[in-house]
């Protein structure tokens, strides 16, 4: 796995405020029911997917909680074991915590971080129906939903929801049939000079609870349109 001090990745990272990175390898950690899974994820392409490529390869033979384990060891010897700066943190550019016990060890790795100074820690999850988003406790880590009609299951099981989308139906709060919350599209899709470090939305899931709302994305990268053709059209 990797730990990367101050990320100069864009989508994340305006430079306004500090935002740190870990990384996983897809093959090795993300599951196989992922729809995106070797069929245009963004963490398997560009610079993020030479990274992948690299940490795929290290990787071979070891299980998911052996790489967590490693995930935690670098999250705890970041900043050489020090104080963190009032930092964010984005786990899993690439990659996932798919067990209970693998996310429980990350999480306490975040749990020492946030205590040696460091802020938010946040991710997402296509794991959410084997991992209890009480693992979790730490860190705000919404559900990837690939299904819309999944949208009650995530929810019931404690997580707030984040859906792919083909395109906004508007760039403001939306509704779904029979989904019991609204979509607020991603602002750092939506206005130029905002990405996650200004925007934070999603580093705040128990604010978004409250708001009965989650986390619309537009499907992007060099294989979107492939990616359009599995999505419904929202009217």
């Amino acid at each position: 796995m990797k730990y990367v001090t101050k990320s100069s990745n864009t989508k994340i990272s305006s430079g306004v405020v500090q935002v740190d990175a870990t990384y996983q390898p897809i093959k090795q950690t993300c599951p196989d029911s992922c729809e995106l899974k070797g069929e245009g994820c963004y963490a398997s392409q560009s610079f993020v997917g030479m990274i992948n490529s690299k940490l795929e390869k290290d990787a071979a033979g070891k299980t998911p909680e052996e790489l967590a384990l490693l995930e935690a060891k670098a999250i705890d010897e970041s900043y050489g074991g020090g104080d963190v700066p009032e930092v964010l943190l984005r786990l899993h550019v690439s990659g996932e915590a798919p067990t209970k016990k693998a996310a429980q060890t990350i999480n306490q790795a975040v749990k020492r971080w946030v205590k040696r100074g460091g802020s938010r820690a946040w991710s997402y999850t296509h794991c959410w129906k084997t991992v209890p988003r009480k693992s979790w406790s730490h860190v705000s880590v919404l559900a990837s939903i690939d299904d819309y009609k999944d949208i009650p299951k995530a929810i019931k099981r404690g997580y707030t929801p984040a859906i792919v989308v083909s395109e906004f139906p508007k760039k403001k709060r939306f509704s779904l049939p029979d989904s019991p919350v609204d979509f607020i599209p991603c602002p750092a899709q939506v206005y130029d000079k905002s990405s996650c470090d200004t925007c934070q939305l999603c580093m705040r899931d128990d604010m978004l609870k409250k708001l009965n709302v989650g986390i619309a994305f537009e499907a992007h990268s060099i294989k979107k349109n492939a990616i359009k053709k599995r999505l419904p059209v929202i009217n």
